[in-house]
C-alpha cells in the first residue's frame, strides 16, 4: 500500500503549540496543501476533525471524487497550559526539556504520550490493514500525529518523536 502523510499547511495565528484548538488555513496554508498534492491521487483520504486538516480534505475527496473519512483519533495532541501559545510564550528553555524527553516534561494538564501514541495508532492501523481495499491512502493530520505515525514506521521509539521534522504543507510517501 502507498501511504502519504499530508501535514496541514500554515495555520491562521502563526507559529503556536495549538493542539487541538480549532484554527483554520491561512491562504498560504491551503496553497501548501494544494502544491504538495499536485498531480497525486488516492483510494482513500482520512483525516483529523479539526478544520485546518479536515476542509482540505473535504475538497480534496471532492475534486479527486475520492472516499473520505474523518478521524477523531487523528485531533493533534492536547498540549494543555500550553495550548494556543508561542514558544516564546512558554519559554525556549521550558520548550527544549519537553523536546528532549517529552515523558518527564510534559506540558501541565497536557495529554499523555503514550496515550496519544495508543490513539492514533489504533486507527492507523485499522486503516493499513484494508490493504486489499485501497491501493493507496492519503492522511491529512498534524505534526504530531504524523511523528507517532513515522516513529511506528521506524520503530523509533516514542520519546524521540520531536526529533522527526514535520513542515508545514508537507506530503511524504512510504509504503506499507
Amino acid at each position: 500500500m502507498i501511504l502519504d502523510l499530508l501535514r496541514h499547511g500554515e495555520p491562521k495565528g502563526g507559529r503556536l503549540y495549538r493542539g487541538n484548538q480549532d484554527d483554520a488555513l491561512t491562504d498560504k496554508g491551503w496553497q501548501q496543501m494544494l502544491d504538495s498534492t499536485q498531480n497525486k491521487t488516492w483510494d482513500f483520504i482520512a483525516t483529523s476533525p479539526l478544520v485546518r486538516c479536515a476542509d482540505f480534505a473535504k475538497h480534496l475527496s471532492a475534486t479527486q471524487e475520492t472516499p473520505y473519512q474523518v478521524f477523531d483519533e487523528f485531533q493533534e495532541l492536547g498540549f494543555g497550559d500550553w495550548q494556543g501559545k508561542s514558544a516564546a510564550e512558554i519559554g525556549q528553555n521550558t520548550v527544549d526539556q519537553f523536546k528532549a524527553n517529552p515523558i518527564a516534561n510534559r506540558p501541565p494538564n497536557a495529554e499523555y504520550l503514550h496515550g496519544f501514541q495508543t490513539r492514533v495508532l489504533s486507527v492507523f492501523e485499522s486503516i493499513i490493514q484494508n490493504k486489499q481495499q485501497y491501493q493507496s491512502v492519503l492522511i491529512v493530520a498534524h505534526a504530531g500525529v504524523i511523528r507517532v505515525i513515522k516513529s511506528h514506521l521506524s520503530q523509533s521509539p516514542i520519546e524521540k518523536m520531536f526529533t522527526i521534522e514535520v513542515i508545514s504543507g508537507s506530503c511524504e510517501r512510504f509504503e506499507t
